[in-house]
């Protein structure tokens, strides 16, 4: 029994201790603000749980993600390079993508699907989708050192594009820009020629610039923005993230002692909860976010760098890109260094999809990292074999 528990953790036990480290302090002080943000506006209606509904479901959804990513840490990230589970499983994300077209009132759309009485936001499943299907389409190409747009273009029509088109119905632009990001850096982690990179670099400039133009909710987000870089307001929403940032101080005012939290800030304890930390915690408890982000990120492409074949170094690459977007567009919307997009702040947001999504995310990474040590141990006993 010892035995087999051990196995089961091993991937956990032996893997990054900096990246987990720094998503465990993440993981604790999100548990912390959460609390004190969720605890005034509660949506749990008559709940019995009370002030406590926010902080027990973000409680719940931290268990189910750690459930997954031990499952993930186990499960040998080979087996999504097989066509018969990640096309498929890209094809059915994609569609509950679509799926939330159909939902919502009044024009507004829905972003979420229910099922069972549980609700999740499909875009979340699909990012992961997406980036295990490129790196099973790119990853033989960029052995052979072949990758070239005619290589590449297949996985592009079949993958990002039809979810960049999805997204952009609902809209979703958070999400069109961390994508965009995640398949230009799995272009060059594959081996794409830098001449053939910056031509892949127009395309969603080019893009953006037509999205900018016909979408009105797209184009007063752009415009509360610049008008913000120049007169110094960028609209209540930010600017009461700015002065709740402000009144924090070097040091905070306390856990639990926002005056944010008191419906004046909307999204408290989600997009904005950066903004309550730094009320709360202060100005280094902000840098602490900021330097944890930061390990994270650093940690992720080293296990990229390190992996042994294409197709993990392409996903390793691809979902740590997809959580360091995240964490700075969510940094600079908070602060007015970006414009609004909705996007959370990973392990620290009030958690749902996005936390999950987070979860299996470094799942799969410590199954890379793992995988590498292995076969890396391999390798080194294998050379010493040939001194004797």
């Amino acid at each position: 029994m010892n035995r087999r528990l051990r196995s089961l953790v091993a991937a956990v036990e032996t893997g990054d201790k900096l990246l987990l480290g720094a998503m465990g302090l993440l993981l604790f002080l999100g548990c912390i603000v959460v609390y004190g943000a969720g605890s005034y506006n509660n949506p749990g209606g008559g709940s019995i749980l009370g002030q406590h509904f926010l902080i027990s479901k973000h409680i719940f959804m931290i268990i189910v993600g750690f459930v997954v990513m031990m499952a993930l840490s186990n499960l040998n990230y080979r087996i999504f390079t097989l066509r018969w589970l990640n096309w498929p499983a890209l094809a059915l994300s994609v569609a509950l993508v679509g799926f939330t077209l159909t939902q919502g009132t009044d024009g507004v759309i829905n972003r979420w699907v229910s099922v069972g009485g549980f609700r999740f936001q499909p875009v979340e499943m699909a990012k992961l989708a997406v980036i295990l299907f490129l790196a099973e389409r790119w990853a033989h190409h960029s052995k052979m050192g072949q990758m070239t747009w005619k290589n590449m273009f297949p996985g592009l029509l079949l993958g990002p594009l039809p979810l960049f088109y999805l997204l952009y119905k609902q809209p979703n632009f958070g999400n069109i820009l961390t994508m965009s990001v995640v398949v230009l850096v799995a272009m060059l982690v594959a081996g794409l020629a830098w001449k053939q990179l910056a031509a892949a670099v127009a395309f969603p400039v080019v893009l953006g610039l037509v999205a900018i133009n016909t979408s009105t909710k797209l184009e007063n987000r752009l415009a509360d923005w610049l008008k913000g870089l120049q007169t110094g307001s960028f609209g209540y929403q930010v600017d009461q993230s700015l002065m709740g940032m402000g009144a924090g101080g070097p040091v905070g005012l306390g856990a639990g002692n926002s005056h944010n939290k008191f419906a004046f800030l909307p999204e408290a304890h989600t997009d904005f909860i950066l903004s309550v930390m730094g009320e709360e915690l202060g100005l280094w408890g902000t840098l602490l976010v900021v330097g944890c982000l930061v390990l994270f990120i650093w940690r992720g492409y080293g296990i990229a760098a390190k992996s042994t074949d294409p197709f993990g170094q392409i996903v390793a690459a691809g979902l740590t890109t997809s959580l360091a977007v995240y964490g700075l567009v969510n940094i600079g919307m908070v602060t007015g260094a970006f414009p609004v997009v909705g996007v959370p702040l990973p392990f620290v947001s009030f958690g749902g999809t996005a936390m999950v999504a987070a979860f299996a995310s470094v799942g799969i990474l410590l199954n890379i990292d793992h995988s590498s040590k292995h076969i890396n141990l391999t390798q080194r006993r294998a050379q010493d074999r040939r001194y004797y």
